[in-house]
């Protein structure tokens, strides 16, 4: 935390972080179980098979085009209202589905609602960046990806019963962010960082002088990691529902199990994130999450019976869990505040734009070599990413906020936030 900036309720403000997280993963989860029930209401509308999947993907997209605009929002006016804003918006945008009677618009409300999870996602990360000193803060950011795991396998389930008592119902949930904006607006101050409004470049070298703030090649490599994370990672809800049913012949109920282990088994790897974080660098992490990962995929291409999926699911879930907790603690490591904002909203819209591209890209691999031959290949290839970053840790040390990269902004106040 910022030597100026003290939490009055820090329990209570770190609980309300990490509930405000899981609102990201709601976006999606809360009305997939609802989709087969939309596809029969919306039968006959031009292009519905193609509009009714864009229901579950629209928010994503936007996510993407829009987190960019988001953290500059943040780093220039600062993060406490914005976030604010973005919890309204997402409990309107998200809870309109439960009136609305056209598919078209439908879909502009996920769009919006895309905007808003930008903006809870961004600032939520942010202000944990902002508030928490660099251990501490790793041990957040893994209880961070842990609620965001748990929150999925809590609400598969929990959709899936809304869902069965009508289409509409599941759309009521996104309105329970309001539950939070007490907590909010009393327990999250504004962090005391250098005026946010005074960074603004009003010249050319200004301009130069923000740029130069960014490590870029640093930053490049994170949200490629990022990117191809999530491609791959995707692979799980978008392709295990159809190689189990077509290998095993496993009905939904029990591919809904599966999908549980691994988000499960990611919940659990974010939790242990701040006690590895000491053992091993951001770069020694990546590799230890290319390892779970290529070790899973492997045996899920492998595979031919429902068990050794599972296990296979539970490898790799441990690993993605890792991913974006570790890349968000990399971020924070490497950039001074006044950019921090911005620096997480390209990883963001990265993260996003991945899971918009997964099937795209997946797809047509898939159809041509085999879903089994396709997890086993990439397990292979994440297996050399495995090998290459673990020599890179060896041989690699990278940059931390304590590191002179930017002395402008000194750390070395005592942690003021509890558990």
């Amino acid at each position: 935390m910022s030597d100026e900036t003290t939490l009055s309720r820090p329990r209570l403000a770190q609980g309300t972080l990490l509930l405000a997280s899981m609102l990201t993963i709601m976006a999606g989860a809360t009305i997939s179980p609802a989709l087969p029930a939309i596809q029969r209401e919306f039968a006959n509308a031009p292009n519905a098979g193609v509009l009714v999947g864009l229901v579950l993907t629209m928010h994503g997209l936007f996510i993407a085009v829009g987190s960019p605009l988001i953290g500059a929002l943040t780093d220039r006016y600062g993060r406490r209202w914005l976030l604010l804003v973005s919890t309204v918006l997402y409990a309107l945008a998200g809870g309109s589905g439960f009136v609305l009677d056209s598919l078209i618009a439908i879909l502009a409300s996920r769009a919006v609602l895309g905007l808003a999870v930008a903006g809870v996602m961004v600032t939520v990360t942010a202000l944990i960046t902002d508030y928490y000193e660099e251990n501490r803060r790793d041990t957040i950011l893994g209880r961070q990806g842990a609620f965001m795991s748990i929150g999925g396998v809590v609400l598969l389930p929990l959709a899936g019963v809304l869902a069965d008592i009508g289409w509409r119902v599941p759309f009521l949930v996104y309105t329970v962010a309001l539950v939070l904006l007490p907590a909010m607006v009393f327990t999250l101050p504004e962090p005391n960082r250098r005026d946010p409004t005074g960074n603004r470049p009003t010249s050319l070298d200004d301009l130069h002088q923000t740029l130069a703030q960014f490590p870029l090649r640093t930053l490049a490599l994170i949200a490629t990691l990022g990117l191809v994370g999530q491609i791959i990672f995707y692979m799980v809800p978008v392709q295990i529902p159809f190689y189990l049913e077509t290998r095993t012949g496993a009905s939904g109920t029990v591919i809904g199990t599966a999908l549980a282990a691994s988000t499960g088994a990611g919940g659990v790897a974010s939790l242990l994130y701040g006690r590895i974080r000491r053992s091993l660098s951001v770069i020694g992490i990546v590799a230890l999450t290319f390892g779970f990962m290529s070790i899973g995929y492997t045996v899920i291409g492998v595979s031919g019976t429902v068990r050794v999926v599972v296990v296979g699911l539970a490898v790799a879930g441990a690993g993605s869990g890792f991913l974006l907790t570790n890349l968000n603690a990399w971020i924070a490591a490497v950039t001074p505040e006044a950019v921090r904002g911005r620096a997480l909203s390209v990883l963001t819209s990265t993260f996003f734009l991945g899971q918009f591209l997964s099937p795209l890209v997946i797809q047509p691999v898939s159809d041509t070599l085999g879903l089994g031959t396709t997890f086993a290949g990439v397990g292979v290839v994440l297996g050399g990413g495995a090998v290459v970053f673990a020599l890179a840790a060896v041989y690699t040390t990278p940059p931390t906020e304590s590191d002179s990269e930017f002395p402008e902004h000194p750390r070395n106040s005592p942690e003021k936030a509890s558990d």
